[in-house]
């Protein structure tokens, strides 16, 4: 064990000093550095700033897998794999990680060997990184192209009824387990208790335990002046609909335009942090240094469509897309959506909260706990700082001490409980 992770530091070692010979200077430890970079010796060179996630995980010196799985209405998705580096560990089991709205599994590998996804490598977990349909990971789909407007047709719901489950699938096919543990982000969230929630048993079947960071499930809490804005999505996507620009507004065409521009200067980089914020929430953890690779993994791309499953969780709904009424007893034989009864749950679930997180409030996030059946409460932390936002979870400064060292060591127990519900209850 000793003599692999040696091994893998020497290499990363040797491709970080190559690399640094060999390319500039892209991030540096505080904005007044970014404009003199290019000679700056302050600054220096992070592939991550310009790499796609393959790249980021093999030039970490972590092994590295991908695969692709068809979901039952065609889309082909995307799923790296970092296989457990420790064999003698192997019995912790698989742990899959399902990334937020306008991400990718980019995410969980952004800080180098602090990210969550190597962590949890180093702790002799076989790791899987989804990406859900729309995002630049999973543009396939068996018969529509990613320009065709019906290929957006899509919202949260077909993420997590049909995403989710072919995902897992593909899991248990490879690692014949049925003990997998989620870890999800925010939207990851949501379609975690979308599918636990409509498919109870398969859940059960699959599924240990579902972590959730930032869970987004109904949002009253929700600033004010986004209460006003989230209900114009549904008319704005219907114009665009019309003008069949969707995959325009959709698809990784955003990242490059934001980040072209908020790396253009010092004052930029501020200014689109600050109003990145404005709805992640006021106070981060993000470092200077982190910025340049911040903005090369976001916006990930997503439809119009999932964007609207905000409107209705900031009116206190958790409900299946809303057609309008007579749309909707075509499809769901009821003039209203139907609400996903969270109640149905049976797999235990953790949650993490930040107190000043705006895009998911520690409001709707104690909810949330509270409407979960007893038995399945199997903890509720909130991170121990004021200066945490929605993103911190991935990108902050602190977030291996004030997170992933608390969640490493709740699954260590996790992985040695053959039951958790036997003692789930009151692990708040």
């Amino acid at each position: 064990m000793i003599g692999k992770n040696l091994l893998s530091a020497v290499l990363t070692l040797s491709f970080l000093w190559a690399t640094n010979a060999e390319f500039e200077n892209n991030v540096c430890p505080s904005l007044w550095d970014y404009p003199t970079m290019k000679d700056n010796p302050n600054c220096w060179y992070d592939f991550a700033a310009e790499s796609k996630v393959p790249d980021i995980i093999k030039k970490t010196g972590y092994p590295f897998q991908e695969f692709k799985v068809q979901t039952k209405d065609g889309y082909i998705l995307t799923l790296f794999r970092i296989p457990s580096i420790h064999s003698g560990n192997s019995g912790k089991g698989p742990v899959f990680m399902l990334h937020g709205i306008q991400s990718t599994a980019a995410i969980f590998v952004s800080l180098g060997r602090h990210s969550i996804a190597f962590l949890l490598a180093d702790a002799g977990y076989d790791v899987w990184l989804g990406n859900y349909r729309g995002t630049e990971y999973s543009e396939g789909h068996a018969t529509l192209n990613v320009t065709d407007r019906k290929f957006w047709d899509y919202g949260a719901d077909e993420i997590g009824l049909y995403d989710v489950p072919a995902m897992l699938s593909m899991i248990k096919q490879h690692t014949r387990r049925r003990d997998i543990i989620y870890i999800g982000h925010s939207l990851g969230t949501t379609a975690a208790l979308m599918y636990a929630s409509e498919y109870p048993e398969a859940a059960r079947n699959t599924v240990k335990l579902f972590v959730f960071l930032s869970p987004a499930y109904k949002l009253s809490n929700i600033p004010s002046p986004y209460k006003i804005l989230f209900p114009l999505l549904k008319p704005f996507m219907r114009v665009t609909s019309s003008l069949n620009v969707v995959q325009l507004l959709s698809r990784g065409y955003s990242r490059r335009l934001t980040g072209s521009t908020c790396l253009a200067s010092t004052a930029l980089m501020l200014l689109c942090l600050h109003a990145i914020n404005i709805y992640l929430g006021p106070w981060t953890q993000i470092a200077p240094e982190t910025l340049p690779v911040y903005f090369n993994q976001l916006p990930g791309g997503t439809s119009l469509k999932t964007l609207t499953y905000v409107t209705e969780a900031s009116k206190g709904k958790f409900t299946k897309y809303d057609y309008g009424r007579g749309r909707n007893m075509i499809k769901y034989g009821t003039p209203e959506p139907p609400e996903y009864n969270i109640t149905k749950i049976t797999v235990p679930i953790v949650i993490y909260f930040a107190r000043n997180d705006w895009a998911t409030p520690k409001k709707d996030a104690i909810n949330l706990y509270n409407t979960l059946p007893n038995r399945i409460r199997y903890g509720l932390y909130e991170v121990p700082a004021e200066n945490f936002n929605h993103f911190d979870f991935l990108f902050g400064r602190n977030v291996k001490e004030l997170v992933y060292d608390h969640l490493l060591k709740l699954l260590g127990r996790v992985s040695e409980t053959d039951d958790l519900l036997a003692g789930s209850e009151k692990k708040n």
